[in-house]
């Protein structure tokens, strides 16, 4: 082999090595979620939060193991989320960290991760089999840690935005709200982002249906400790056969793509509707070209459709192709105008991570 060649293959990246480098990023990545959750659990973050320091105070702060910690602090420290002073010895949490992990708001969204994480660990079998037949798999089939999950989830960063960014950006509904309007939540879970509506708009009345007979039961114990059951109800139902009205505003926040019939259930969300009355779609952000959805958000959103909402969706009676997680804003429009909606309006309300579409008849 010449010299020149000889230069020429040094060059060449390894492909095989290249996977293998992504591949350890990934066992990395899914080993860090473990232990950011073990942190959550065992107070490291906030034991952080009260300053940097070594080791062994961390550990003294939130009253566990040193040599568990100290592991924990490296590996936090690896990825980003802790400091490390080397001439101090001492870790200190990077900025922004608190606010996300440590306790508050928005640590319902590590912990409602984390769980639904689990779950889906635990049912790799079922899923197995899912993949080989073509059956679906029902939301409400799953341990009750995956709702849970979504739950905290919700309550961290859905609820909030709902309320204090997407409905001001609807037009007229925070008006009608206030004024005193009928509300359902098709999909309602647990039932946070009725209550957090009920909360703010005492004078409207809130339904929230799901198919899931469990998570309507926890929805209901939640109003009655939030003080809200007065004005929020909830009901076992499919989205196909929601019941009442007429409602001024319908709401399919982050479940239309989990639906096996995403335009039966928007047709009958027009027949309860009001003649004046608004539906809000709240989906995931994403182009409806695959090719312009390949980065890590477009990853997950793709890996949580494969687990959770593609099967949910093929476990109805009346299944058609499911939108999937990323379904885009043009195939929400056809689904919608097959429906019978005639007004389509996309609503900016700086949601980055979301899609929120205007329907009206």
């Amino acid at each position: 082999m010449t010299q020149a060649m000889q230069e020429r293959t040094d060059t060449v990246p390894d492909p095989v090595g290249a996977v293998l480098g992504q591949l350890v990023g990934d066992f990395a990545a899914t080993a860090g979620v473990v232990l950011t959750a073990l942190g959550r659990r065992v107070g490291l973050w906030d034991a952080l939060a009260a300053g940097p320091a070594p080791a062994e105070v961390v550990a003294e702060r939130a009253g566990a193991a040193l040599p568990y910690v100290r592991e924990w602090l490296r590996s936090q420290a690896a990825a980003g989320y802790v400091s490390y002073d080397p001439a101090a010895e001492t870790f200190g949490l990077a900025p922004g960290v608190a606010g996300v992990l440590g306790e508050g708001p928005l640590s319902g969204l590590a912990d409602g991760m984390a769980a639904q994480f689990a779950v889906w660990w635990a049912q790799l079998d079922r899923y197995e089999a899912a993949f080989r037949t073509g059956e679906g798999i029902a939301w409400g089939t799953l341990p009750a840690a995956h709702a849970e999950g979504m739950d905290m989830i919700t309550r961290a960063v859905v609820a909030p935005a709902l309320v204090g960014q997407w409905l001001p950006a609807v037009d007229g509904v925070v008006a009608r709200l206030s004024a005193g309007a009928a509300v359902a939540d098709v999909g309602c879970g647990y039932g946070a982002a009725c209550i957090a509506m009920a909360e703010a708009f005492p004078e409207s009345r809130f339904t929230g249906f799901d198919i899931d007979d469990a998570s309507v039961a926890r929805a209901r114990r939640a109003a009655l400790a939030a003080g809200a059951a007065e004005r929020v109800s909830f009901e076992v139902a499919a989205a196909a056969d929601i019941c009442g009205g007429p409602y001024g505003l319908v709401m399919f926040i982050d479940s239309l793509h989990d639906l096996g019939d995403p335009a039966g259930a928007l047709r009958r969300a027009g027949q309860v509707l009001a003649d004046d009355g608004v539906v809000l779609l709240a989906e995931h952000a994403g182009s409806g070209k695959l090719e312009e959805n390949l980065h890590p958000v477009g990853r997950f959103f793709y890996a949580a459709s494969a687990l959770v909402c593609v099967p949910n969706a093929l476990s109805g009676e009346h299944a058609e192709a499911p939108l999937g997680s990323i379904p885009g804003e043009q195939s929400l429009r056809r689904v919608a105008s097959a429906a019978g909606f005639s007004r389509v309006r996309r609503v900016e309300a700086g949601a980055p991570l979301n899609l929120l579409l205007e329907l009206r008849l």
